[in-house]
C-alpha cells in the first residue's frame, strides 16, 4: 500500500512537471503488493473524463489468474487518453491495444478502481520466438526512476521465458501465503 501511495503521489506531482518520476518496483515487490496478477487479452479501451483528468478504462479478458479473486474479465484505469478533441498524456503509462495479450500486475484501491502497479512497470508483453518459445518482456523505461530510499536508479526491464516467469511469480505468492 505504501508503494502504491508513493507511486500515486509521484503521478499527481508529475501532472505539474514535464517528466514523470517512478519508484522502481521489483517483480517480487509487485507480486507482494498486487491485489491481482493476470495473463489477459486487452478486449476494449475507452477514455472518459474524471473531473479534469482523462482516464482510459480497458476491459481485459482473463486467460489465467495467478493471484486474486476469480473473474473472466477485469476493468483497469490508466491515466490519459483522448475524449473528443482533448488529449492528455502522462509519461510512464502503458499503451494498451485491443487484441494484445499481456501479463498485468494490478492493484485495486479503496475506491474500487483497479490500476496497473507502477504504471508501465506492471505490464509485460508476451513475445513468441521463431522456435515457439514465449517470453515475458518489458523494455526499460526512459522515465526517471528512484529506489525506495529516493536515490536515482536505472530501469533494467524484463526479458524471461514465460514459464520461468510464471513459476517465479507463483512461487513468491506461495511463499508469502505460508508466512
Amino acid at each position: 500500500m505504501k508503494i502504491q501511495l508513493i507511486a500515486t503521489l509521484l503521478l499527481v506531482g508529475s501532472l505539474h512537471a514535464n517528466a514523470t518520476t517512478l519508484q522502481r518496483l521489483s517483480v517480487a515487490e509487485m507480486t507482494d503488493q498486487a491485489t491481482a496478477i493476470v495473463r489477459a487479452k486487452v478486449h476494449s479501451c475507452a477514455a472518459a473524463f474524471r473531473g479534469s483528468l482523462i482516464y482510459t478504462t480497458c476491459t481485459l479478458s482473463v486467460i489465467e489468474r495467478w493471484k486474486g479473486a476469480p473473474a473472466n474479465t477485469v476493468a483497469i484505469s490508466i491515466p490519459g487518453g483522448t475524449v473528443g478533441t482533448q488529449r492528455q498524456t502522462f509519461s510512464g503509462t502503458p499503451t494498451l491495444n485491443p487484441g494484445d495479450e499481456q501479463i498485468f500486475f494490478l492493484w485495486t484501491g479503496r475506491s474500487g478502481i483497479t490500476q496497473v502497479m507502477g504504471l508501465s512497470q506492471g505490464v509485460l508483453t508476451l513475445e513468441k520466438t521463431a522456435n515457439g518459445q514465449v517470453y515475458a518482456t518489458r523494455t526499460p523505461t526512459s522515465e526517471r526512476m528512484l529506489d525506495h530510499t529516493g536515490r536515482p536508479v536505472a530501469d533494467e526491464g524484463v526479458d524471461v521465458l514465460l514459464e520461468d516467469f510464471k513459476s517465479s511469480v507463483l512461487s513468491r505468492i506461495e511463499l508469502k501465503a505460508k508466512q
